[in-house]
């Protein structure tokens, strides 16, 4: 069933707190008091909360550390908690000593509506007036009535005791991995991978050289005409040699063989590419491109020359490597803060187990084997490592404290402290393990109802003395009495409140019938 929680604030009054009411849309309305301050804590306040609650046709509870509204609440079958995720977790019912309260009260209500009216007696004639020493007597008798149930409710008050607190501690070897699912009281935890992608890029001067292309070769090409034809010899002509990597000539000026097989003519050439792999020795240029190598024949009867190269920067090898390396183990320490910069306070990141599982983009700049004053490389990359969670860590110290706490001795919330003696480290298959210090501080617990017992009805200094030699204190014992001058306590008990006072602040407030 759908929980509507409504978080009252200081300044609300019954009408906002019923207008509030009024927007819930579930069957359960679950009114919460703020921390400080005294609001709608009369009884009538809260019977008039339930009855709007009746009419939306919801089931009311109330979250609340007012002793008075503790007090009330229950008696008038509103369910009470101490604590918001309490109210979420359990099912809303009045504790067994209350319900009797809440049925006679219902009891009650119902008498008087069904009750006929009194009609008072005539007086019969002739009967004998009372006397005036009778009505006298009548009516101190009923103003000392009033006053016994005056002293009776009218005091209240307040015991805060400090019981004696201790320190549980335990330091134990923590151990998660792979095959770890659940936590267990040998130390063992589960954990989780944390992943982030990082990017970055870092540039290093080249420190090699590689040798390039300058200046093209030239060189003279005498062509000898095979046909009986004149022919025309145009500029642009392409003679090579015959190796595997050929290399090839242009040439330069336009010439006409003469007709006639065997006629012959020279003309400049000069090498398509630059370089010094332009420099042929003689005879070398033997091949006509195209149409024309049918009709004449080349050959280069001087070797060709001036073709040379120059010298530049150049990344090399070891300076892609170092680089690679470089950048690799920085992106590695920045994955690590990253993930840092996530983790929830407590949680515990396992760095050892940091790993690279995805490179998602590797780029140098310029390519292999390319001039070039620097090297640039752009990386991104997917790291994973483990992460064992506060929630597991608390969980386990207090699983360990639990099972060892001394009979009569509860927790004090918000005290568990835990430490990491060790980095984790690996100790293989996937498995590491670490020193933790965890510890937190109980108190005795004492019921309220024996409190109250002991103190009913006693002067304020006698009862602290007995309640100081009874238990086991820390801290003297403080009573609070409304009216301040009133000399004893309460004489009913569910005019008492005790609050136990942990040290560090009022954590349970406890009003018993």
């Amino acid at each position: 069933m759908k929980t509507h929680i409504i978080q009252l604030q200081q300044h609300d009054d019954i009408i906002s707190a019923r207008d509030k009411m009024g927007w819930a849309k579930g069957g359960r309305i679950l009114l919460v008091w703020p921390e400080r301050g005294e609001i709608l804590n009369r009884r009538l306040d809260l019977k008039l909360l339930q009855r709007r609650s009746i009419e939306l046709g919801a089931q009311l509870a109330i979250v609340s550390q007012d002793a008075e509204v503790r007090y009330h609440a229950p008696r008038l079958g509103i369910p009470v908690y101490k604590s918001l995720r309490k109210a979420q977790n359990e099912h809303w019912r009045v504790p067994r000593r209350f319900r009797a309260a809440a049925s006679r009260e219902v009891e009650m209500r119902q008498t008087i509506l069904e009750a006929p009216r009194l009609i008072p007696p005539k007086p019969q004639i002739g009967s004998k007036p009372m006397g005036a020493a009778a009505r006298l007597g009548s009516f101190a008798l009923g103003v000392l009535a009033l006053l016994a149930i005056a002293a009776a409710l009218s005091p209240s008050a307040v015991i805060a005791i400090t019981p004696q607190t201790r320190v549980q501690d335990v330091v134990l070897e923590a151990r998660t991995g792979a095959e770890t699912t659940s936590l267990n009281l040998r130390g063992e935890l589960p954990s989780q991978w944390r992943r982030v992608m990082v990017e970055g890029r870092d540039v290093i001067p080249a420190s090699g050289a590689m040798r390039l292309p300058d200046r093209a070769a030239e060189g003279e090409v005498q062509f000898t005409n095979l046909t009986d034809q004149e022919i025309k010899i145009p500029v642009g002509t392409v003679v090579l040699n015959l190796d595997e990597r050929p290399v090839r000539f242009a040439v330069q000026k336009a010439g006409v063989l003469p007709a006639g097989s065997g006629n012959t003519i020279t003309l400049p050439v000069r090498a398509l590419a630059p370089g010094s792999q332009g420099n042929l020795p003689a005879n070398s240029l033997v091949a006509v491109e195209g149409m024309l190598g049918a009709q004449v024949s080349a050959t280069n009867l001087q070797p060709t020359h001036s073709g040379s190269d120059r010298q530049t920067p150049a990344p090399s090898a070891e300076d892609r490597r170092i680089l690679k390396e470089r950048l690799y183990n920085a992106l590695q320490e920045t994955a690590l803060q990253e993930m840092r910069k996530e983790l929830t306070e407590g949680d515990l990141l396992i760095a050892d187990s940091l790993s690279l599982i995805r490179v998602i983009e590797e780029n140098f700049l310029p390519e292999e084997n390319q001039p070039a004053d620097q090297l640039v490389l752009n990386l991104r990359l997917e790291y994973q490592a483990r992460l064992v969670s506060a929630q597991d860590l608390s969980e386990l110290a207090q699983a360990i404290f639990d099972a060892n706490l001394g009979p009569g001795f509860v927790p004090i919330e918000g005290t568990l402290q835990i430490e990491h003696l060790s980095p984790p480290t690996s100790s293989g298959a996937d498995v590491y393990t670490w020193q933790m210090h965890a510890y937190r501080r109980v108190r005795a617990q004492y019921p309220s109802s024996r409190i109250i017992q002991l103190a009913l009805g006693l002067p304020p200094q006698i009862a602290k003395e007995r309640l100081q030699t009874i238990l086991a204190l820390e801290e003297p014992v403080r009573i609070r009495l409304n009216p301040a001058w009133w000399p004893r306590l309460p004489l009913l008990p569910f005019r008492v409140s005790v609050i136990f006072d942990d040290g560090l602040s009022f954590s349970e407030v406890e009003q018993q019938p």
